[in-house]
């Protein structure tokens, strides 16, 4: 059975601790414990950090060379490929060539997580927000991420819920449903340039809330019927125990709204695997 992980994080993402067991050997070692077939490494790039000095300069050549020897290490087992979660990149497009090119990368994630001068949706008091509030702060959101669809270089767009994930885990219900000709729009785009959408599983860990979250389910079922196929399986993980968390359920979600292949990215080319579950 064919099992991979297209968006996880390593010591490398500004929000992984240094001392927490997540180097990329480290991740590496527990994804191939796991069983996997395709494990993609993908640390945050957000470039305003970066290019303003927010964050010390984006050590590619160390990582690389991590990533390659983790290939290396277990060729013929599990590809380890290497990707970058490129975060706002529409905020400085003068910096697309050099950072797409900036290391022999297979897969190029694109993601917003905050508005410039603005806190990051992680963080937003959600529960202290009248629903008005609520319902702006994601219409901004899909204001960033429709910029993002049009960011070229980008292979796989990621979570398009985001700011909804955290709401639920405040205990607050939230519903995509009104939003659905805005996004049809958007999903339609990234079909039409041919590139791919991602099930971020990361949208089912820590809830204890109670409440379902049907979002991304939603927004995938939209993707499919606006003929969406490039589809990968993201746990979006900062630890190792959440390396394909959830993996086997969303195999099963998926394939229950249609899809019958799951993707991973060589040099930038989605590849299909058949879903068995």
């Amino acid at each position: 059975m064919f099992r991979s992980d297209s968006h996880t994080h390593t010591t490398y993402s500004s929000d992984v601790p240094k001392d927490r067991p997540a180097s990329v050997a480290q991740m590496c070692a527990a994804a191939a414990e796991l069983g996997l077939s395709y494990y993609a490494v993908t640390d945050h790039y957000d470039i305003e950090h970066f290019k303003t000095g927010i964050l010390p300069p984006f050590p590619f050549q160390k990582w690389y060379q991590d990533v390659l020897a983790e290939r290396e290490r277990y060729a013929g087992k599990m590809y380890v490929a290497a990707g970058l979660e490129y975060g706002e990149p529409y905020l400085l497009p003068e910096y697309y060539d050099e950072t797409i090119h900036a290391a022999p990368f297979d897969l190029m994630l694109g993601s917003v997580h905050y508005i410039p001068g603005k806190t990051g949706y992680l963080s937003y008091p959600y529960q202290d927000m009248t629903e008005e509030a609520r319902i702006a702060l994601f219409e901004e959101y899909l204001d960033a991420w429709d910029e993002l669809v049009h960011t070229p270089g980008i292979d796989v767009f990621t979570h398009p819920t985001y700011p909804l994930r955290y709401c639920l885990r405040k205990g607050i219900p939230f519903q995509v449903s009104c939003w659905e000709e805005r996004m049809r729009i958007m999903l339609r785009h990234i079909v039409e340039i041919g590139c791919g959408l991602e099930f971020n599983a990361a949208t089912y860990r820590v809830q204890n809330t109670g409440i379902p979250d049907h979002t991304m389910e939603t927004v995938l079922r939209w993707y499919k019927e606006v003929g969406g196929e490039i589809l990968t399986f993201a746990s979006d993980a900062h630890f190792s125990k959440d390396i394909a968390a959830h993996h086997d359920f969303a195999m099963r979600v998926i394939r229950e709204i249609g899809f019958r292949y799951i993707a991973v990215y060589h040099n930038h080319k989605p590849e299909f695997h058949k879903i068995e579950c």
